[in-house]
């Protein structure tokens, strides 16, 4: 991918201009998306439904590659300092090589070779090329065509859930959303984003529909194979949200959950689900799991007439010995005894 690119950066017809940002706004340049100042910010505004660049920060330089109508525009900046922005759009940056240092609302954070990116609309933001060396490829698709398609058409994992209810529903500000690849699942990225890049490039019928096809897979694939964070407003919300959907899972499932199955269900470690769950409650998967059961037969015994063998078998408890003993552990009292009480109390 990179000789590609380095194509790019040399083709003799590319138009070469050499200018600073000021002059780009004061110019009105089509470059994909306009530039104005709203309530004393700098606000990007798409005009197209998808643009692509590559940028290329080197020895504090900053060097864009434009297709806006398909041919490649070299805008050479001499800006030594990147003014911050809002955008009105998603962003999806690629990290061909090195590392990009980009502060997202006064947070600062570094993303490397192969990582993703995206930027959510109107989080803002700048790069800090003083702090950078990289290539990166610059995907931005306006939003209602990105969340209409998210919404509509990506399965449904706890990670995608989130994205729906807290990060694309809502609008939220002062969000991105880094994904690290785990060893040796880059190139299948590298394939999604290049044909993105060349549909949008070249820009033939039915390009869009295509991206956008993509643009879905893409996500499908980062969310299910590569490790991800937000930004610190986030994290913890995400982690509440997941724990949520854990303990819904392991509810539903009472009579048959295993760390396996959730192991399935959610693509973690099961190691993951024991920090999970000891960060929210205190206890062990074994021990919250007892909670659970324990807690649902106490339901069952105070709301309905089942014996309880029936009740200790649909909790899961196929030793009625070994449910008597847990139960009396935890209420002081045989499910019998429990049963007496709460409907003499009723």
């Amino acid at each position: 991918m990179k000789d590609i690119i380095d194509l790019f950066f040399n083709d003799p017809l590319a138009r070469l201009i050499k200018t600073d940002y000021s002059s780009i706004k004061n110019a009105a340049m089509e470059l994909g998306f306009t530039s104005q100042i709203i309530n004393g910010k700098d606000v990007h505004k798409i005009t197209r439904d998808i643009v692509i660049s590559v940028q290329k920060f080197q020895k504090g330089t900053i060097t864009n590659l434009i297709f806006s109508d398909g041919q490649a525009v070299r805008l050479e900046l001499n800006d030594q300092e990147v003014i911050p922005y809002y955008s009105d759009y998603i962003e999806i940056r690629y990290i061909v090589s090195g590392f990009l240092a980009l502060e997202v609302e006064g947070q600062k954070t570094v993303f490397n070779e192969n990582d993703v990116c995206f930027i959510h609309s109107m989080a803002y933001h700048r790069e800090i090329p003083e702090e950078s060396d990289c290539i990166f490829f610059n995907i931005g698709i306006e939003h209602d065509l990105f969340t209409e398609a998210f919404l509509s058409e990506v399965s449904s994992t706890p990670f995608e859930q989130f994205l729906r209810t807290n990060v694309l529903k809502l609008g939220q500000k002062e969000n991105f959303i880094q994904f690290i690849p785990e060893k040796g699942q880059s190139e299948e990225i590298k394939n999604y984003i290049y044909t993105i890049f060349t549909e949008v490039q070249r820009q033939r019928i039915g390009y869009i529909d295509i991206s956008k096809g993509y643009i879905i897979r893409l996500m499908d694939f980062l969310a299910r194979n590569y490790n991800y964070r937000f930004s610190e407003n986030e994290t913890e919300l995400y982690y509440k949200n997941l724990f949520e959907t854990v303990r819904q899972y392991m509810v539903d499932h009472l009579a048959t959950v295993s760390v396996e199955d959730l192991s399935k269900e959610f693509h973690f470690h099961s190691n993951y689900f024991n920090n999970l769950i000891k960060k929210n409650t205190g206890m062990t998967y074994s021990n919250y799991l007892i909670r659970l059961r324990i807690d649902r037969s106490k339901e069952l015994l105070k709301t309905t007439d089942f014996a309880i063998d029936e009740i200790a078998w649909l909790v899961g408890y196929h030793n009625k010995g070994f449910f008597y003993k847990r139960f009396t552990e935890d209420c002081c009292m045989s499910p019998k005894q429990y049963r007496k009480k709460v409907r003499s109390e009723q």
